[in-house]
């Protein structure tokens, strides 16, 4: 992780007696309107914030030197004297590890509602929901500024994986059902395909749920 200031704003001398508050606003490496952006980050913050964290994840070198540049320009446009404005790369982590490693008890996130993470092999959910689930914290959605990142042929591929495994499933303990009828004969024989179609309902269950 590589973090940097770039504010070097002095926060309120009001003699302790107001805590910082602290907003950590999520930035995808994406192109953005740097000026709209700005503002709105602005529009969401508390009369009580005194720390604004820009955050970026990034996972090579010429990501990073983008992110900087953005983040920097980003920060010259938010911060002022009553705001000390930090910018953070974070390397390699997904956005929920990201706001998990830099996020504290008491701040606030501020996250565009287009970016998902995968809740489950199927499933995805908008990084803000996911962000508020996991991690309890108070969440504020910045829409309208990037592109979703829902990766449309991977997801395909996963969907027919999944159908695939069902399809496996089924198509083998079919298999074992008609040897188990042919080789055992009468009670013994139905007993044993009970007991076969009760794991492969077991096995269906299982897949579903580990999938959702």
């Amino acid at each position: 992780m590589i973090a940097y200031p770039t504010s070097r704003k002095l926060l309120p001398n009001d003699g302790g007696s107001r805590a910082a508050r602290r907003l950590v606003v999520l930035v995808p490496d994406q192109d953005v309107d740097v000026i709209r952006f700005s503002r709105a980050i602005r529009g969401v913050m508390d009369p009580e914030t005194t720390h604004v964290l820009l955050v970026t994840a990034v996972n090579s070198v010429e990501a990073e030197l983008a992110a900087r540049r953005r983040l920097a320009t980003i920060s010259s446009q938010v911060s002022d004297f009553y705001l000390y404005v930090e910018v953070r790369i974070v390397w390699n982590r997904s956005w929920i590890a990201a706001a998990q490693e830099v996020a504290d008890e008491g701040d606030r996130i501020a996250c565009p509602p287009e970016m998902t993470v995968r809740v489950s092999l199927r499933k995805r959910q908008a990084l803000d929901a996911a962000i508020a689930r996991r991690l309890g914290l108070p969440v504020i959605p910045l829409p309208g500024f990037f592109k979703s990142n829902h990766p449309g042929f991977s997801h395909a591929l996963l969907q027919i994986g999944y159908w695939v495994v069902i399809l496996a499933i089924v198509a083998g303990f079919f298999v074992l059902e008609s040897d188990a009828s042919q080789a055992a004969q009468g009670w013994i024989g139905q007993v044993t395909v009970i007991v076969l179609m009760i794991f492969e309902l077991g096995a269906l269950y299982l897949w579903t749920s580990i999938t959702g």
